[in-house]
């Protein structure tokens, strides 16, 4: 050690090192600790005492010292100093066995009385936990893009696939009316009833892939399991054995289809994962009345009726620490990479948004159950139209189409001519717009496509407008919608129009349009 400074040098040195916010050190040529501050004592967990004449390996992990040992030798044998933020990083070892990260700068000390180092060393467990955050965050955002991207492909996909669809079911409905064999019509009813079932599929994807604005609207829950378990069966293993439970006297409720199917989804996978070495899956809807000193005990829920959709599983189930911390955003069990930690928090979210709440309970070894309450909804009796009833037909009425897909443009012009409209058919929209120019007498319509590679539809009914103002038009789409219903009436479309469209329901959307624009 140095000869003592004389008086008030030493005081002053003394304070300064006592003050700083860093852990100093000193420790002699041999590594043995001579001088430490309250730092120190605070982060190590030792008192002073118990430290000074101590080797500094003392403070280092037992599997680290041999290198520790080693690293310091060639520090003697060439001193020089090296700052803090050099990301020199090792572990501490506490006086109660536990090890915490490090950051450390290293200063040589060279007096009459010998060589010493000085070690400032400053605790970067926060600065971990914060880069930890990032990192997650950042993984995060990685997949959040991804499926951005995916929803961007789906909508493509999806727009290609409807044209394909828009083309089987028009020539289907174009042959049952010629048909006169009820074999050949009960065919073609089963050929138009797989097409339509592949819209909806579609349809389906799309909301999973871009979230739309919800559409509540009175559901069966019945219909509504059925739907969602027939999605997840194609993805269950052969060892999961899937039961469907609902009873007669389940509520309707007032939902978003697609997100109730998300809520189902979402869970069924989870239970199914759950369960790597097989086991039972079930889908369970009934009723449930919450009384009130039930409802007191759950802030989201009131006394009343709820529809109670269950998923069960007899998987590994749920400790009481993954229970307390299940739905919260970005929580997981599963392995690095192969989840979001977003599902769960989702299911709650969805739920909470239709005025409902989850109870989760699950023991380890047993499985998980999962319920889902949604309120009743009091007006589900009501019929709701699944049809369009008389719709009155057009009296030969002008209707420009567009389409970039000839097959749809031939088949659309059929389709208007088959309800009464005369049709003129464009695959160029430049050409359409010459056309809604020109007419005389004019056109009474417009039915144009939304994705188009020239023109789209959205700027096409622009250039409508700004042409013959009032001019209705139609917007035909196999996407999910960005758009709001009063997005579209700013520019003329009255009307939007999911691909493919039945006859029925073009019909019944051309008479009101024109009925209006007639009638303003």
């Amino acid at each position: 050690m140095p000869d003592t400074p004389t008086e008030p040098a030493d005081a002053l040195l003394r304070a300064a090192v006592e003050s700083s916010p860093n852990g100093l050190l000193l420790t002699d040529e041999r590594g043995v600790i001579v001088l430490v501050n309250r730092e120190v004592e605070r982060l190590f967990g030792y008192p002073r005492a118990e430290l000074l004449g101590q080797s500094i390996e003392l403070l280092v992990p037992i599997d680290q010292r041999p290198g520790h040992a080693h690293a310091r030798d060639r520090f003697r044998s060439a001193p020089r100093a090296r700052a803090m933020g050099g990301r020199r990083e090792l572990a501490g070892l506490r006086k109660d066995g536990t090890q915490l990260p490090l950051e450390i700068g290293l200063t040589p000390v060279t007096t009459a009385a010998g060589a010493y180092v000085l070690a400032a060393v400053v605790d970067i467990t926060a600065r971990r936990e914060s880069e930890d955050a990032i990192r997650q965050l950042e993984s995060k955002l990685r997949q959040a893009q991804k499926m951005e991207v995916v929803g961007t492909l789906a909508g493509g996909i999806a727009h290609d696939f409807n044209n394909i669809l828009g083309v089987i079911i028009g020539y289907v409905d174009l042959l049952k009316a010629m048909a006169t064999d009820a074999r050949m019509n009960h065919d073609l009813h089963e050929v138009e009833e797989a097409a339509v079932r592949g819209r909806e599929l579609v349809r389906r994807i799309l909301g999973f892939a871009r979230r739309a604005d919800a559409d509540y609207r009175s559901l069966d829950v019945a219909h509504v399991i059925d739907q969602a378990a027939q999605m997840l069966r194609v993805s269950l293993p052969p060892r999961v054995r899937f039961e469907v439970r609902v009873a007669p006297e389940t509520p309707h409720i007032r939902a978003d289809l697609t997100s109730v199917h998300l809520v189902l989804l979402n869970l069924g996978n989870n239970a199914f994962q759950a369960m790597p070495q097989g086991g039972l899956l079930e889908f369970i809807g009934e009723p449930l009345y919450v009384h009130d000193h039930v409802a007191r005990s759950q802030p989201e829920l009131r006394e009343g009726l709820y529809a109670q959709l269950t998923v069960r599983d007899t998987g590994t189930g749920m400790d009481a620490s993954t229970r307390q911390h299940v739905f919260e955003p970005f929580f997981t069990t599963k392995p690095e990479g192969s989840g979001t930690g977003l599902g769960l928090s989702m299911v709650r979210g969805i739920v909470k948004e239709h005025g409902g709440g989850v109870i989760l309970e699950s023991t380890p070894g047993e499985g998980t159950r999962v319920r889902c309450l949604f309120p009743a909804f009091e007006a589900a009796n009501e019929e709701q139209a699944t049809a369009y009833g008389d719709v009155p037909f057009g009296k030969g009425e002008r209707v420009l189409l567009l389409d970039d897909e000839p097959k749809l443009v031939e088949i659309g012009l059929k389709q208007l001519e088959k309800i009464g409209y005369t049709g003129t058919g464009f695959i160029d929209a430049e050409a359409a717009l010459e056309a809604v120019n020109a007419a005389n007498p004019p056109f009474s319509a417009v039915l144009t496509d939304y994705s188009m590679p020239a023109l789209d539809g959205v700027r096409f009914a622009q250039r409508v407008g700004e042409l013959r103002p009032g001019l209705p038009v139609l917007m035909l789409t196999g996407f999910v919608q960005e758009f709001l219903e009063e997005d579209f009436a700013a520019i003329g479309v009255r009307k939007v129009l999911r691909k493919p469209v039945p006859p029925q329901e073009l019909a019944a959307a051309l008479h009101e349009v024109i009925t209006r624009a007639r009638d303003a």
